[in-house]
């Protein structure tokens, strides 16, 4: 009788072996292991182990992100179990010629905005490759080095500008990607840059809380049409969230928002779950004499906060990037005629008016 219980415990352990949690066992552990301050290296462990991969839904991606669940651990969960994390990119080579749609013109001055401009730039710096849905996609070489690298983060800083809000990037190809196109995260390639032809300072969603500011990269589905303005699946408005969870935001103290990097600043995981819940909505978006106009929390309000002088700047076009530094030798280029009063900020409505708002 002994023996035929041994035997019935071995065959239990090796069915139980065989047979992977539930997909409501696993979602559960990631969450409570993300939750717990685990590293992601910790969370990846016990998904190998598990022997789980699935497909994700739009709403299950947008569930574990609210969930402080990273992109790397949420990449991982729809791969094949044993495969490669990202293989090698294979090279898009450029169409003959793409023409860009009618679009927002750039700074006066700037190289041609369209793809093949777009394609010949950008390469020295990064793999264009095929994403499913999007077509040709630019991805920064930095992303294969720092996994946890996103847009809007690091190797920059904000500066206030005719446009508003302005993403200053110390990246050499930082001039087109951050105010052309879109960005989104791809299972197989991680941060990937789709091209656009609509010129902004920056296209970038913020959020407020008490104490802290913060921003994330528009998705693809957040469209701009001349005329029109800034949409997400038909909706125009700027109390629109555009399905941003946590996972996408860079959240820092007011008395950080003026660092030129933000990585040593950022607020951690688990406290910008928290932020998160606590924050609103602070979009800003207009057009202002036929150009995309983004403010965030306004000029005069960043200020309040940060206790800082917010002047308006110049945007500079320089050699390579169509609008890359609104700076010369290092310094900021800053137009001190321009104080805020003459309506070219936006803020007092004469020369443009929020999404959504009546005219």
């Amino acid at each position: 009788m002994s023996a035929g219980v041994g035997v019935i415990l071995c065959v239990t352990n090796i069915s139980q072996a065989q047979t992977p949690p539930s997909r409501t066992v696993v979602f559960s552990e990631v969450v409570k292991l993300s939750q717990a301050h685990q590293s992601d290296d910790v969370i990846l462990g016990y998904l190998r182990n598990s022997g789980a991969s699935y497909s994700l839904s739009a709403d299950e991606i947008i569930y574990l992100n609210n969930q402080g669940v990273s992109q790397r651990v949420i990449a991982a969960m729809q791969s094949q179990p044993g495969a490669a994390s990202v293989p090698p990119p294979a090279v898009v080579p450029p169409p003959g010629t793409v023409p860009p749609p009618s679009s927002v013109p750039p700074p006066p001055g700037s190289p041609p905005a369209d793809f093949n401009s777009f394609h010949d730039q950008l390469a020295p710096d990064g793999s264009w490759v095929d994403v499913a849905g999007y077509g040709p996609c630019w991805r920064p070489a930095v992303v294969a080095a720092n996994p946890e690298w996103r847009p809007y983060y690091d190797a920059g800083h904000w500066v206030y500008t005719d446009d508003g809000w302005y993403w200053q990037s110390d990246y050499p190809w930082g001039g087109i990607v951050f105010h052309y196109g879109r960005w989104a995260i791809n299972e197989r390639y991680g941060w990937v840059w789709i091209p656009g032809y609509n010129y902004g300072p920056s296209w970038v969603c913020w959020r407020h809380a008490d104490g802290y500011l913060g921003w994330a990269p528009l998705p693809p589905e957040a469209r701009f049409e001349v005329g029109v303005g800034l949409t997400f699946h038909g909706r125009v408005g700027v109390d629109l969230d555009f399905g941003l969870g946590v996972g996408l935001f860079t959240f820092v103290g007011y008395d950080h928002f003026w660092e030129h990097d933000f990585r040593r600043f950022v607020v951690p995981r688990d406290r910008a779950v928290l932020v998160f819940r606590g924050s609103r909505l602070a979009n800003d978006f207009r057009v202002v004499n036929g150009r995309f106009y983004n403010g965030g929390l306004g000029r005069e309000r960043i200020g309040e906060l940060t206790h800082h002088e917010v002047r308006v700047e110049r945007v500079a076009v320089h050699e390579r990037g169509f609008e890359e530094r609104g700076r010369d030798h290092g310094a900021p280029v800053r137009d001190e005629r321009r104080d805020g009063r003459d309506g070219r900020d936006g803020k007092d409505g004469k020369e443009g008016r929020g999404f959504g708002e009546k005219p």
